[in-house]
């Protein structure tokens, strides 16, 4: 068995993050979604894999290679234009074989190790031509899955009514890409009144086959099943993760070269990579996991569960809850909670609350507000369509953040672009731009008269 990981898509409902990686790259627990996918499906017998690439498709070679650091076999293929998942695993099939079996992942897709491996195994006993992932619960914003006398009689395109989400995990035997290739481009199944994209869409492929006879049968997923789609996706797939990871942490595992000052109140489990450093009247509460080389330190806090990456530091009575990634500094009574991509710097008594990009550097004093004062979730426009987001901010890459800036919930800030000093900031703010306070100074006379002398 192959598999194929579809990572073409652009992503746009996930911007800000989506505008410079494939959401395939995006970290959870501090590692990119796509390794999870790869080391999860060897666990489960595949060692050879085909990632369907498409715009900034090159961080994922970049990172990945040929997989010898993962030890699997990977070939690439390029989707020039995002025109469906259909199209793009039609794309694919000059690198597989005619006779064989192969599951598709999308590259956005996080779940467990045991999702892939009963998946796998359900399809293989079903004697099937496909098997698709679906999980119990509202299926109303996306796929839904119609079942008839337990057997899956159609996928619907954003559905009135379903309790079966459909999900991008989809086992089946080589003989079915006779459908992909004939997709009519556009989904088909739709309630009436609905307009769906023209795409060629997997799931329409599903349908083709259906109503030709085919035996397609569905595995509900036990375990937790994220589809990354919105940026408070990305929260929703490390929450899940970390507790998942928690409940695998049975016991503490602390490297011998790392140090831990006798000041230090440590409860519950933690990992501590080699050569890192828990200094003096720091407070943990497990489970927590910290990297390589890192420094906590000087009354830091860190709150469980809690991913701290390599060559970061928590200093100088910092809180912190979330995943921190790598070479990061919180320091000087920053308080986090969140995720935090690699080489962002929260140095000066700053309050962050939601998900910062990589390289960013935040402002001392900079604040994220999470509550409204009408106490309601945050509305989103995303392409059109108003959603419920999350009451925290969202910062793109290589952002800056001027002093006593204050992000109020529910606020995406593009890549490449600076929140000034002193601004109060209400609205997204679009990528390459710069938002800057204007101030209306009024001057009048003072002087020793004014106390009547």
């Amino acid at each position: 068995m192959k598999a194929v990981v579809l990572a073409a898509g652009n992503g746009e409902r996930a911007s800000p993050y989506s505008l410079t990686r494939p959401k395939a790259m995006f970290p959870v627990a501090n590692k990119p979604i796509i390794c999870y996918i790869i080391s999860y499906l060897k666990e489960a017998g595949i060692e050879e894999f085909v990632i369907v690439l498409g715009k900034l498709g090159d961080r994922i070679v970049n990172y990945l290679g040929n997989g010898e650091k993962l030890g699997v076999k990977i070939s690439y293929v390029t989707q020039p234009t995002p025109n469906g998942t259909s199209k793009a695993l039609a794309i694919a099939k000059s690198e597989l074989k005619e006779d064989g079996e192969l599951i598709v992942v999308y590259g956005d897709i996080l779940t467990t190790k045991r999702t892939f491996i009963e998946l796998i195994e359900s399809f293989r006993r079903s004697g099937a031509m496909a098997t698709v992932a679906v999980k119990e619960g509202d299926a109303t914003h996306n796929f839904g899955t119609e079942i008839r006398e337990n057997k899956m009689s159609s996928i619907v395109w954003r559905p009135r009514e379903s309790n079966l989400r459909t999900y991008g995990i989809i086992a089946m035997k080589s003989k079915f890409l006779s459908y992909v290739e004939r997709n009519p481009g556009i989904m088909l199944k739709v309630p009436v009144g609905m307009m769906p994209p023209l795409e060629g869409e997997l799931f329409q492929s599903i349908n083709d086959a259906i109503e030709n006879g085919e035996s397609i049968t569905f595995f509900k997923v036990k375990d937790f099943i994220v589809d990354v789609d919105y940026p408070w996706s990305l929260i929703e797939a490390n929450v899940s993760m970390l507790k998942h990871m928690s409940n695998e942490l049975t016991s503490s595992q602390i490297s011998p070269s790392a140090k831990i000052s006798q000041s230090a109140q440590i409860s519950g489990n933690i990992v501590v990579g080699d050569d890192s450093r828990i200094g003096e009247n720091v407070y943990i509460e497990g489970p927590v996991w910290i990297g390589k080389n890192s420094i906590i330190d000087r009354g830091s806090i860190i709150l469980g569960p809690s991913v701290i990456g390599d060559n970061t530091v928590v200093s100088n009575y910092s809180l912190v809850q979330g995943v921190i990634g790598n070479e990061v500094r919180v320091e000087n009574a920053a308080e986090v909670f969140g995720i935090i991509f690699d080489g962002v710097y929260i140095v000066h008594y700053s309050e962050i609350a939601g998900i910062v990009g990589e390289r960013t550097d935040i402002g001392a004093a900079t604040v994220c507000g999470t509550l409204r004062f009408d106490d309601e979730k945050t509305i989103v426009e995303v392409k059109g369509k108003k959603l419920i987001g999350e009451n925290v901010a969202f910062i793109g890459d290589y952002c800056r953040t001027g002093v006593n800036a204050i992000l109020m919930p529910g606020v995406r800030v593009g890549p490449y672009s600076i929140v000034g000093p002193g601004v109060i900031l209400y609205e997204d703010l679009e990528p390459y731009k710069i938002v800057l306070a204007k101030q209306e100074l009024v001057k009048k006379d003072w002087g020793p008269n004014k106390y009547g002398w």
